[in-house]
């Protein structure tokens, strides 16, 4: 599946510049060594209640430089948008290396609260599906909070992400309430390549 194409041969596009909805000039690369700091500032611009339904807790940088430093493409991609120096977006695709699951790729996203409705999770989105398409992915998954993420699942359907399932009550707020989680699936193209 993914070894269609090397990882540092769908990486070459990068940079790549894109423009938001406002006409702001944003900057997509691939996450690498020496962003650590800068990943950590995205993150503690974050809402108390955005970070809480993180899946890791980024409040302690050392956590993000071993995540930095541990990165392993055939496993997760992450792409950071930038404005001038600073990180203000991260899209990660994860995957399996081997079994049932190996065609699948799992999605995340998180923009800075500067920069949320002005379409860069959009483009950033995009950016994967490609990059998924590419390595011969055939399905991503999205897993959204129902009432808290309204928006983004009105968005990704857009993009034919559909609803598969609805989990009631999944997830815990931060004080205690229940939320539902909805996940998202975007079934993938073949992608053809010139021999």
């Amino acid at each position: 599946m993914r070894g269609q194409r090397e990882f540092s041969e769908l990486l070459k596009d990068y940079p790549k510049e894109i423009i938001l909805k406002d006409g702001t000039g944003v900057t997509l690369r691939p996450l690498k060594v020496g962003d650590e700091e800068a990943l950590f500032k995205m993150f503690s611009r974050l809402s108390v209640d955005d970070l809480w339904f993180l899946n890791q807790d980024v409040s302690d940088p050392r956590r993000i430089a071993e995540w930095i430093n541990n990165l392993d493409p055939s496993r997760v991609i992450s792409i950071v948008g930038l404005m001038e120096g600073r990180i203000v977006g991260n899209a990660v695709l994860m995957m399996k290396r081997h079994g049932a699951k190996s065609h699948i790729g799992k999605v995340r996203i998180s923009v800075d609260p500067g920069f949320r409705d002005r379409r860069l999770g959009t483009w950033m989105l995009l950016d994967l599906v490609n990059l998924s398409i590419e390595m011969g992915l055939q399905m991503l998954v999205m897993r959204l909070v129902q009432d808290r993420d309204a928006s983004i699942i009105k968005s990704v359907r857009k993009l034919d992400f559909t609803e598969e399932a609805v989990l009631k009550d999944y997830l815990m707020g931060g004080e205690g309430q229940a939320h539902n989680l909805v996940i998202m699936i975007k079934r993938l193209p073949m992608a053809c390549y010139d021999s």
